[in-house]
């Protein structure tokens, strides 16, 4: 039998697929051997020790959650190649506060809070808290920043000293919110019958599609939380930096006209009314940290140590075996939807799923559900309920700690623990449901 040699086209065929298949496979040889040298250099790297005389310095990036969206392999990779993902969890701000307080290596912190996104008006009272505690270790909070807005500001305010650059801003202005409503362009321009049952006169979520503007009961629940949110932030930023509230309030009411008379210098208005304490640059402020405290010659900078590599000295140091009675955390962070979902998310099942295996296992004796939810789905939030429910005919307790918002769907999965916790700020209620048809 002979057989013919195979054609042009075919051999380019093969050739082509010979090349993609190598290439493929060199690929992801690379990719396998990156990840093998990370984890050796993890594993085998000397671990240095945390020198005397730091200033501990807490940045945080972006949106400060109660859990991190990505798992801890994603935020290893990403801290490892240089980019991590611009989150940081409240309690980690929270821990490396209370552990520098006693800690003879920090002589002071830092605050860097302009490359903070977005944070909780409830969480910035936890951080505040933090500060205040940390402040009576007698060590000294310091605060710089390029330019802040009222969440930013009012973190840098809680500093003994708060620095901002000589072209820098602070931008206080309130609070407002807006909905877009749809009734004009769902029913008249469309032709959609959008059909609402809503028990609840409250209950405004679902008011955009049957209306053109917000309902007398919606406006008046919105001014109600934010008028109580925002006199608390101007009673806070007012005793931090020794003001008067009224004149506080009056140089936000006048904006335009004061910077006008500055000259359109925001720094030297935020100077003039003393929201800052100096106007200094970068290096200039990184000098007078060095005469305070130790320069790193490595750096060129005030010897200093991130929030991160912080956390990472305290663990290594602690105590590896804790024999002491468990309390179990579940965090419930944003909307409430059926299923398994991820963490930084609310899942009827994984939720549900977290607190039956605090309630199974025996080492722990209690939880705490720290719920920072405006609501979602009813059924995923019966079934976390139920738990909750579970939990305690268990004879295990449950306390509820509420974070920056509780509400509806969040204020049901919290509502049959032994105790229910919030601070002045925390939004609850929002009590009833919806039905679209």
């Amino acid at each position: 039998m002979t057989h013919s040699a195979p054609g042009p086209i075919l051999r380019f065929a093969r050739g082509l697929w010979n090349t993609v298949n190598f290439t493929r496979r060199l690929v992801f040889n690379l990719v396998f051997l990156l990840l093998a040298v990370i984890v050796l250099v993890v594993l085998f790297s000397g671990r240095p020790e945390l020198s005397e005389r730091n200033a501990l310095v807490l940045a945080p990036q972006g949106e400060v959650v109660e859990q991190f969206s990505a798992d801890p392999i994603e935020r290893a990779l990403a801290r490892a190649i240089n980019q991590p993902l611009p989150e940081t969890q409240l309690r980690d701000l929270l821990r490396a506060l209370e552990a520098a307080a006693t800690d003879a290596r920090i002589e002071r912190v830092v605050i860097r809070s302009d490359q903070m996104t977005g944070i909780g008006f409830a969480a910035l009272q936890e951080l505040a808290h933090a500060v205040a505690e940390f402040k009576k270790s007698g060590k000294q909070v310091v605060s710089y920043a390029d330019g802040m807005d009222q969440k930013q500001y009012y973190l840098a305010a809680l500093a003994d000293e708060v620095y901002l650059h000589p072209d820098g801003m602070v931008l206080l202005e309130g609070l407002a919110r807006f909905r877009p409503y749809y009734r004009e362009a769902l029913q008249d321009k469309l032709g959609v019958d959008v059909h609402l049952f809503r028990v609840g006169e409250y209950k405004s979520a679902a008011e955009p599609y049957i209306l053109d503007a917000a309902s007398p009961e919606s406006r008046e629940a919105d001014l109600y939380w934010m008028g109580d949110v925002w006199r608390r932030f101007l009673a806070d930023v007012a005793k931090l930096r020794k003001l008067d509230a009224e004149t506080l309030q009056a140089g936000i009411d006048d904006f335009a006209a004061r910077v006008a008379a500055a000259g359109g210098d925001m720094g030297k208005l935020a100077l003039e009314q003393k929201l800052v304490d100096h106007l200094v640059t970068q290096d200039q402020f990184r000098d007078l940290m060095i005469e305070r405290g130790v320069e790193d010659e490595e750096s060129h900078s005030f010897r200093q140590v991130a929030m991160d590599d912080y956390l990472d000295f305290v663990d290594r140091e602690r105590t590896a075996f804790d024999t002491r009675p468990k309390v179990a955390i579940v965090v419930a962070q944003g909307e409430i939807a059926a299923g398994d979902l991820p963490p930084g998310t609310v899942g009827g099942v994984s939720t549900s799923r977290l607190l039956r295996d605090a309630r199974e296992d025996k080492d722990v004796k209690a939880v705490v559900l720290r719920v920072d939810s405006p609501g979602g789905g009813v059924f995923p939030s019966e079934q976390i309920r139920r738990e909750v429910e579970l939990t305690r005919a268990a004879g295990k307790p449950v306390v509820v700690s509420m974070g920056n918002v509780a509400a509806s769907g969040g204020y049901w999965i919290s509502m049959n623990a032994d105790a229910i916790y919030a601070r002045p700020t925390t939004i609850t209620g929002s009590i009833g449901i919806i039905e679209i048809q």
